[in-house]
């Protein structure tokens, strides 16, 4: 990002004027406030970004970037919110497994695995897309790899199938 000593005494500025009440926007959302401070921050280089790319064409302070802090942080929480879900929803392992358990675990990955490398190449991409950290919706992989949504749920269906099969050959 390019930016001429005008632009930036001008951010400078900007940032001065309204930085505290980005933050307490923020702590208002109920972060803490270290991370208040890092998406406050990440909402001014953001902003900082668009505009060096002509993409801000109203540039309002402090509602700017409020707006765009409050975004980043919604975003996380609602990240936060879904894993901590996911998490939940997940039964927690006995206490104490025994290497039986353990190994028949190892072998059923292993075979989930050796069934997914056997999937097309589009059909791993996808999976890896929408199962591996960070999770992307069906929305964004569809566009990432120039499908249909249609056609990736499709995908995911055929490639889960085909993972559930090799592992109940496993038991």
């Amino acid at each position: 990002m390019v930016m001429n000593a005008q632009d930036q005494s001008l951010w400078d500025d900007a940032i001065r004027r309204h930085d505290g009440k980005v933050f307490l926007s923020l702590l208002a959302l109920g972060l803490p406030p270290e991370r208040a401070r890092e998406i406050a921050q990440s909402a001014w280089t953001r902003l900082m970004e668009q505009h060096a790319g002509g993409h801000l064409q109203d540039m309002r302070f402090p509602g700017l970037a409020i707006r765009q802090a409050r975004f980043l942080a919604l975003n996380e929480i609602k990240r936060r919110h879904t894993e901590k879900r996911t998490l939940e929803a997940v039964p927690d392992p006995p206490a104490e497994m025994d290497a039986e358990h353990i190994a028949i675990g190892r072998e059923q990955l292993d075979r989930a695995l050796d069934a997914l490398a056997e999937c097309p190449a589009t059909a791993k991409r996808l999976f890896r897309l929408v199962y591996a950290e960070p999770h992307m919706s069906h929305a964004e992989a569809a566009r990432e790899v120039g499908l249909s949504l249609q056609r990736v749920r499709q995908v995911l269906c055929e490639t889960r199938k085909r993972i559930r099969r090799a592992i109940q050959e496993s038991n």
